[in-house]
């Protein structure tokens, strides 16, 4: 599998948004932007891991939102 490189914060979200798995946020991003996107994918399954120089986010798979 391998690894997109985003270049902003709006890459990353439409990157994963149309299915990519493995999403590196090769950008600087701030402590602010950092906790929204968190916040954000972790709750549909994301789990985000230090890569060698940037933070890569992954998807296991399909999951449903829940109803808001």
């Amino acid at each position: 599998m391998a690894t997109i490189k985003a270049k902003s914060y709006r890459d990353a979200e439409e990157m994963l948004q149309s299915g990519i798995s493995k999403v590196e946020l090769a950008y600087d991003i701030d402590s602010d932007d950092f906790f929204r996107f968190a916040s954000h994918w972790c709750d549909r399954g994301a789990k985000i891991s230090r890569g060698h120089e940037h933070f890569v986010v992954s998807l296991k798979g399909l999951t449903i939102p829940p109803n808001e």
